[in-house]
């Protein structure tokens, strides 16, 4: 899970909100998840700007396969520990700063209508933007908190003996919001377990190994195209890019690196600019 830029709101999304505004506010009742629809206009737009990647897992999926995701849930939000509301945020169904695309792992499996809320916060009312005195515990991948910095993946066995290994997201520094966060998501399901380790091993484990070699052998056109091919691996545009860093750190410590006087980035500077 990286940060999110979902660029300028598309103006059929403008054109779409204030009728289907209108039509949830003359139900007379409050609209149910049946009820908003139209949103997913912008279904493909979301996608392209998240680079084909799921905000939450990182992986890469065709546009008929998303989810147009309401970072703030639209028909029912369940908001434990924070409060025991369960409205929906239908009035927010067709802003363009509460969608997200996202893969059905994540948002059917996973998040759902979950949205915790830290203790003593105060949900949002009906046609409210969002305050300050509501609380998300779940990473925003479009605000204003880098989730590298509250994510990390670590390698571990399923059992102490066993052979194959999965990298498991984990609270990087004990980060409330990404034990939750990977708690709602569902970040370990078994699937994305598989996928995760299947991309270290194809894709980040020979590019350390090429780079560790290079190190080794201080040839520096060695170092220098090792280093721009595992840098390719850091950008926005990759899948797995969060975890392609911290496996990046695992497989290759920083110490070897300052041998050459090179650093790692810190999770703050994760995803690398294109």
């Amino acid at each position: 899970m990286i940060p999110v830029d979902r660029g300028s709101e598309p103006p059929v999304l403008a054109g779409i909100r204030q009728g289907a505004l209108e039509g949830l506010r003359g139900l007379g009742r409050v609209p149910v998840s049946d009820d908003i629809k139209g949103y997913r206009v912008v279904s493909d737009d979301l996608w392209r700007a998240q680079h084909y990647k799921c905000c939450y897992c990182e992986l890469k999926i065709p546009s008929s396969y998303n989810d147009v995701e309401h970072y703030r849930p639209k028909g029912r939000a369940e908001r434990q520990p924070g409060s025991r509301d369960t409205h929906g945020y239908w009035w927010l169904a067709f802003h363009w700063e509460n969608l997200l695309f996202a893969c059905p792992l994540c948002n059917r499996s996973g998040k759902n209508d979950l949205f915790p809320l830290r203790a003593g916060s105060e949900p949002l009312e009906p046609e409210q933007l969002p305050l300050k005195r509501e609380h998300p515990l779940l990473l925003d991948p479009a605000g204003i908190l880098n989730p590298a910095q509250h994510i990390q993946f670590v390698p571990a066995a399923f059992q102490p003996r066993a052979r194959v290994r999965h990298w498991w997201a984990r609270p990087r520094d004990g980060s409330l919001y990404g034990s939750w966060t990977i708690r709602v998501c569902n970040l370990n399901h078994s699937n994305l377990l598989e996928l995760r380790g299947d991309h270290v091993e194809n894709f980040v484990r020979p590019l350390a190994d090429e780079l560790r070699e290079a190190l080794r052998e201080q040839d520096e056109k060695e170092i220098r195209g090792s280093l721009q091919r595992v840098r390719a691996l850091l950008l926005p545009t990759s899948m797995f890019a969060l975890l392609s860093y911290d496996a990046l750190r695992t497989l290759l410590p920083s110490m070897l690196m300052r041998v050459r006087g090179l650093r790692w980035p810190e999770p703050a500077e994760i995803p690398l600019p294109l």
